[in-house]
């Protein structure tokens, strides 16, 4: 009974052809690789013909081929999934930065609110704190007024009447002959010379000779009603605290020394 024929009985076996190349001998190549298992190479011919080597030869490192790339697979392999991990690990890192600048950035936001809202009470603070030392400062004081009055005031003038209940000061009164109009000059240059008036702003307004009164008792001179109006002058809070203390008129001073000592004054 007849078996088929398998490849593998066909090992070693060449077909020579009429230009091929001879049967390879004891000591070629082909023969050194003749104790590798052979196996079917339908290129054998050609390889001869450009100068290869046998797939038997090739095919005898291929293990050792097959482990060195595993090795080297397996190390590339490694060192991307490293870098891969050292990413991931620096983008949680990042993540959780980035949370903590968010939560700072929000404080900041609420801080500068805070701030804004602070700024400005202190601002209307400020205002209010202006307009109250202002009206303190712009109080004048009726007893250093009296007290400057009576320095300047000549004598032989008698003084009536002071209204300080405007912008500015009006005086009434009279002087006697002889010399009466001497006086009121003198009473006006005297005025010029306060630092409580604008030494510009005194005017003598009404200045009136009484005629003689026969009812009059012996030894009695005609007056001579005059009337003077001057106005204040602008000064500042610390040269007003100095003027208050030289007239002696202490409340006032007082508590324009305490905005002082508060840094309040302008």
């Amino acid at each position: 009974m007849r078996t088929p024929l398998s490849l593998p009985s066909f090992k070693g076996f060449s077909f020579p052809g009429r230009g091929g190349p001879p049967p390879a001998g004891p000591g070629s190549p082909e023969a050194a690789a003749g104790s590798a298992p052979a196996g079917l190479d339908l290129l054998r011919e050609r390889r001869r013909a450009i100068g290869q080597q046998p797939i038997t030869v090739a095919l005898a490192d291929r293990r050792r081929l097959l482990t060195q790339g595993t090795v080297l697979g397996t190390i590339v392999f490694g060192v991307v999934l490293g870098v891969i991990g050292l990413v991931f690990l620096r983008h949680q890192m990042v993540k959780a930065q980035m949370g903590q600048l968010t939560q700072v950035e929000a404080q900041a936001a609420q801080l500068r609110q805070q701030m804004g809202t602070r700024k400005a009470r202190l601002q209307q603070i400020a205002v209010i704190n202006r307009q109250l030392v202002t009206a303190l400062t712009s109080v004048r004081s009726s007893s250093a007024l009296m007290s400057e009055l009576q320095i300047r005031m000549p004598a032989g003038i008698q003084l009536q009447s002071a209204d300080a209940s405007g912008s500015a000061l009006v005086l009434r009164g009279q002087t006697f002959d002889p010399e009466a109009f001497e006086r009121i000059n003198a009473l006006q240059l005297e005025l010029q010379k306060s630092p409580l008036l604008d030494p510009t702003g005194i005017v003598l307004t009404k200045v009136e000779r009484r005629p003689p009164d026969a009812n009059l008792p012996a030894g009695v001179r005609p007056s001579v009603a005059f009337e003077v109006s001057a106005g204040f002058a602008q000064i500042s809070a610390s040269q007003q605290l100095q003027i208050l203390r030289q007239l002696g008129s202490g409340g006032l001073a007082r508590r324009l020394e305490l905005l002082q000592r508060e840094g309040l004054l302008p």
